[in-house]
């Protein structure tokens, strides 16, 4: 029998062909189908921070084609939702704590007349001062943002952690050299194409009320708005269609169109469509969170490191959303190297901001480009290589993290290759070529990430459901939800090899929380392990009762049997074989089932919340970032003219959906590096359009260099590893370290704009030159 497999294969995705042809069903399009649907729409205030005084909705109530108007007072259920916690008001009833908190919801008959009817709604407010300063609003004589947040608990902390390793203060004060700074870093917008949609439906016999919107878990949804409706988990169905992008953001900014469409269709009996225009969905939607961090690093004169120590102050905004930013950034804060000594702490703090949530990368961004700027500044008061230095002090087989937790080859090492690829593909150890234009500075600049697959929490496992059809094809029923990144696709092709059919024998049923067991979000890095384990364990499940059923029908023993392509075969004698669909129909007819539910969970993380010394991920992923840029002394202008990244990936199931999430992330982290920056003025958004909110274009990028490493993962899905976030984390750090070795100028704060390149050189006292005419000078000294 031939053993042609399926993983490691291309396959094309089946929602690419009609993602070109404009037929995939984006909510809005589902809408165009739904002829009666009222339109939902919000009021929204012009402060940051204010109390509300009086609403007056007489006039919007008399408008015709008005069907409902609704203040907080008319809400069906809580008025509270939320993913972490329920803590973000459906409507703002006595105060406003940032600008997208919505005073009032309308329903109407089309948009014009719903627009017509929010401008009628009459609010009077006494504006209050805006507490934008994290740091200012840690001191206790701050007022509270939330006098009665179920996590603050009288402060205005939203979270914090650390991690503590050690003895810090001894080990820097032993150290040769110590480094000490201070690094911010900047909101940013996830910038996805759809903007948050939603429908509801309720339904006058069951009493259901049908989600029809966007996110990366239809069960995450339903957990976070039921209250608010007033109903039972099992009377909202959640589904999930084709998301135009995300990047973290609709985890839960979703829920915002959700929670207005679903009470306004419970007020109504009618089915209610809600979108943000493209301004709303910049000023109101959850961002990257903001952070400053001081920072020490010690080392021997031999460039070993020694001791870590940071502070992190984490701007949260309004309400909590996703908040395991202070865990991140602590639990990531010595890197991808060994640090003996080590004390890091972090905490998210409540401002009148717009929130912070989860986007990709989740805080490791922020650790990253913090501890990578620092390795390259350690390498140049050491006069060492950078990537000399990264190599000596790298985690390698059974050393252990900051946070305790041992690394093993067995889960897929491959660092050390990442390093030698990116730099035998770029030509570290040769000359970089320079500009014969003397205003051009040309540098290099190289970045090393690791990052966790999984969420690292006790309930972080997968589940979902398998039905073996009569015709030996298979339906699975997952609660992943297809963002973009492929896992349509990387599913059908587990599912396939697992269970020795076709691949075009495999049905994948995705984010419908009626049709798919729990199974976390599409979040951490984790769909393909997590849900390709348990895929793989269901079809485990199916394929011993077929070979049993098999065995009674060849009169071979079960052990000896296997199934390929959709046929059970002896091993040692290939040609003694059936059709499966022999061996179902056998255990249809003999009540043996033909469905089952797979699962999977990770080992379960031991964890010392004290010391935040833990196991927390089952497996890292790994990478490395090499760049290189020319700087315009005269403009301050910088372009990337090469960038090339290598991740060890574990095995990649279909290498080109993991080339693109690659080059994605890298596009991302660009942008983070070079330019994206979401402005607020007295807590009010600047930059709510793409007019004013950069990202990079094509033109901004050159080819993007992507090489594949593939060390097995043994707790994987045939060896992988999660690849959806890594990538985004490297390039910042690679761009700013590139900057340093082109004009001599270290920079600590993103994004790095030619107005801060040039601001900095206008500075610098010294001529601006770059890496190797500081060597050719050195040279020329001794």
């Amino acid at each position: 029998m031939k053993r042609d497999t399926v993983i490691g294969s291309s396959l094309i995705r089946p929602d690419a062909l009609a993602k070109v042809q404009g037929r995939a069903p984006y909510v809005a399009d589902i809408k165009l189908e739904k002829r009666d649907c009222l339109i939902g729409r919000a009021l929204f205030p012009p402060y940051a921070h204010a109390k509300i005084l009086s609403i007056n909705t007489s006039r919007a109530e008399a408008l015709s084609g008005v069907e409902v108007v609704m203040t907080a007072k008319d809400l069906p259920g809580l008025n509270g939702y939320g993913a972490a916690a329920l803590d973000k008001p459906v409507l703002a009833d006595k105060i406003v704590r940032y600008q997208g908190d919505p005073v009032a919801f309308v329903a109407a008959c089309d948009k014009k007349t719903a627009d017509k009817a929010v401008a009628l709604i009459e609010v009077k407010y006494e504006p209050l001062f805006p507490q934008t300063d994290p740091k200012e609003n840690l001191k206790p004589e701050t007022p509270l943002i939330h006098e009665d947040h179920p996590m603050s608990k009288g402060t205005n902390i939203s979270s914090s952690w650390r991690v503590e390793r050690g003895n810090v203060i001894a080990a820097l004060s032993r150290s040769d050299i110590v480094l000490e700074n201070d690094f911010e870093t900047q909101i940013v917008d996830h910038a996805y194409l759809e903007t948050d949609s939603c429908i509801a439906e309720p339904d006058p016999v069951t009493g259901i009320l049908h989600l029809i919107t966007q996110g990366h878990s239809a069960q995450l949804n339903c957990r976070s708005l039921a209250a608010a409706f007033g109903l039972p988990h099992s009377k909202v169905h959640v589904t999930i269609p084709i998301v135009g992008g995300s990047f973290g953001g609709k985890e839960d900014s979703n829920l915002e169109v959700s929670v207005m469409a679903g009470v306004l269709a419970l007020k109504t009996g009618k089915s209610v469509f809600c979108e943000y225009t493209r301004e709303e969905s910049f000023r109101n939607t959850g961002k990257r969170h903001a952070t400053h961090s001081h920072r020490k690093l010690g080392a021997t004169k031999e460039g070993i490191l020694t001791a870590v120590a940071a502070d992190i102050t984490v701007n949260k905004g309004a309400y909590r959303s996703i908040d395991p930013i202070p865990q991140r950034m602590t639990m990531y804060g010595g890197g991808v190297y060994r640090v003996p000594n080590a004390l890091v702490e972090a905490r998210s703090v409540f401002t009148n901001q717009v929130y912070g949530c989860a986007c990709r990368g989740l805080g490791v961004p922020q650790a990253m480009f913090i501890i990578e700027s620092q390795m390259d500044d350690l390498a140049r008061r050491l006069n060492m290589d950078p990537v000399e230095l990264r190599l000596k002090n790298i985690l390698r087989d059974g050393d252990t993290m900051i946070t305790g937790q041992a690394i093993k080859k067995s889960q897929g090492l491959g660092l050390e290759k990442c390093i030698q690829a990116v730099c035998e593909r770029i030509g570290w150890d040769k000359p970089l070529e320079q500009s014969d234009d003397p205003s051009i500075r040309r540098g290099r600049g190289i970045a090393t990430i690791m990052y966790g697959t999984g969420t690292g929490y006790p309930t972080d496992g997968a589940h979902c459901f398998l039905n073996l059809q009569m015709d030996g094809s298979l339906m699975v029923g997952i609660a992943t939800a297809e963002l973009g990144q492929g896992g349509i696709i990387a599913m059908t092709q587990i599912a396939s090899e697992a269970m020795g059919i076709p691949y075009n024998m495999v049905s994948v049923n995705y984010s419908d929380n009626h049709s798919s067991p729990e199974a976390g979000a599409t979040v951490a890095s984790r769909s393909t392990v997590f849900h390709g384990n348990a895929i793989i364990n269901g079809c485990n499940i199916l394929k011993d009762r077929m070979l049993c059923c098999a065995g009674q029908i060849l009169g071979e023993d079960p052990r000896d049997l296997d199934i390929r392509e959709g046929i059970v075969y002896t091993r040692q004698n290939k040609e003694r074989s059936i059709p499966l669909t022999e061996a179902i129909k056998f255990a249809f007819s003999s009540q043996v089932p033909l469905t089952t539910t797979g699962s999977w969970y990770p080992p379960l993380n031991h964890l010392d919340p004290i010391m935040g010394q833990d196991t927390r991920m089952h497996t890292y992923t790994y990478g490395a970032q090499a760049v290189e840029i020319s700087v315009d002394i005269g403009t301050g202008i910088y372009t990337l003219d090469r960038c090339v990244s290598a991740f060890d990936v574990g095995k990649a199931i279909n290498p080109m959906c993991v080339e693109g999430q690659i080059e994605g992330g890298v596009t991302q982290g660009i942008g983070y590096a070079m330019m994206e920056k979401f402005e607020l003025r007295n807590a009010m958004a600047v930059t709510d359009t793409y007019h004013t909110y950069l990202i990079p274009t094509s033109m901004d990028l050159p080819k993007l260099e992507t090489i594949l490493v593939e060390e097995p993962n043994e707790l994987g899905p045939f060896g992988a590893k999660g690849i959806g976030e890594p990538p985004v984390t490297a390039a910042a750090p690679a761009i700013r370290n590139a900057l340093f070795d082109a004009i001599d100028i270290p920079f600590y704060s993103l994004p790095i704009t030619p107005i801060d390149v040039l601001d900095a050189i206008k500075k610098k006292k010294s001529p601006v030159v770059n890496r190797q005419e500081r060597a050719a000078t050195k040279n020329l000294e001794k």
